[in-house]
């Protein structure tokens, strides 16, 4: 099918961007495309203009001042790269290397994967965990939500008429203590794939090794991405121990809402979801 797209305006900063999307309302913002291009020309999403966002500031990543800071058109293969990133959420630098093949990493984007708002992106749950903050910016002002607000549901996001994702900001306070953190996902090959189940961890762990704070979210179990917040509640205060892995894999289970698709039964999503929490409990225990 060919794109119905008639025009690709190529601002040549941020500012520009910004007015051109409220000159444009109808307009889509395009990055690395890797996601959009592929509903174009698949019917799924339309528009006539395109506002090309390579050329606007936006890839870059900065650490002052206790946060990270990842610009939205940020590659995934700079992100995977990024020494600050890999300190500060190496959960989402794990993702971020398993976002397709590396070609389609060094076009992707981070504020793209993000807008997309699959359930399944893969960069989500990693900064979930994070708690981080996305900065949204429009013709009409700025605005800092948390990422667990940007999601309202699959494909939908509260992106507001002309706004654009700036950046993505990361706290990095859990640098002085000692923290498991991790990113792991199921599907049908190691690479190119979308995961049928994911879950990113962190886990802040006491002297003798029981687990003071539990974050978890997971991806593809949910219509968005989500805290898996009842089996976080469960571990914390709680040695890794089998039985305590057993237990937190079923109240995981009230925290999800997996569906039947293509890729995988509803039920399959539940038995790799759980799968995914035990390996990590299970690494935390061993050190």
């Amino acid at each position: 099918m060919d794109l119905a797209v008639q025009r690709v305006l190529r601002p040549g900063s941020f500012e520009e961007a910004v007015r051109v999307m409220a000159e444009h309302p109808h307009a889509l913002p395009i990055a690395g495309g890797t996601d959009l291009v592929v509903q174009l020309r698949d019917g799924r999403r339309a528009a006539d203009v395109l506002v090309d966002l390579s050329g606007a500031g936006l890839a870059f990543i900065t650490a002052r001042n206790g946060v990270v800071e990842i610009g939205g058109a940020t590659t995934m293969d700079a992100i995977a790269n990024s020494r600050e990133i890999r300190d500060a959420c190496p959960a989402l630098a794990a993702a971020s290397r398993l976002v397709g093949a590396w070609p389609i990493q060094c076009r992707a984007t981070l504020g793209g994967n993000l807008a997309n708002a699959s359930p399944a992106a893969d960069t989500a749950p990693p900064l979930l965990v994070a708690e981080a903050s996305v900065h949204l910016v429009s013709a009409d002002g700025d605005r800092r939500i948390q990422l667990s607000e940007l999601f309202s549901g699959p494909g939908e996001t509260c992106l507001r008429p002309g706004e654009l994702i700036r950046s993505i900001m990361i706290p990095t306070q859990h640098l002085q203590r000692t923290v498991r953190e991790g990113f792991a996902k199921v599907g049908p090959r190691w690479e190119q794939i979308i995961s049928v189940a994911s879950l990113a961890h962190r886990f802040e762990l006491d002297a003798d090794g029981s687990i003071r704070e539990a974050r978890v979210a997971v991806g593809s179990v949910a219509p968005t991405p989500v805290r898996a917040r009842a089996a976080e509640q469960f571990l914390a205060g709680k040695p890794p121990t089998a039985a305590v892995r057993r237990e937190a894999a079923r109240h995981l289970q009230d925290d999800i809402s997996p569906i039947d698709d293509v890729r995988a039964p509803a039920w399959y999503r539940r038995v790799a979801v759980s799968v995914l929490l035990d390996r990590a409990l299970t690494e935390a225990a061993d050190g």
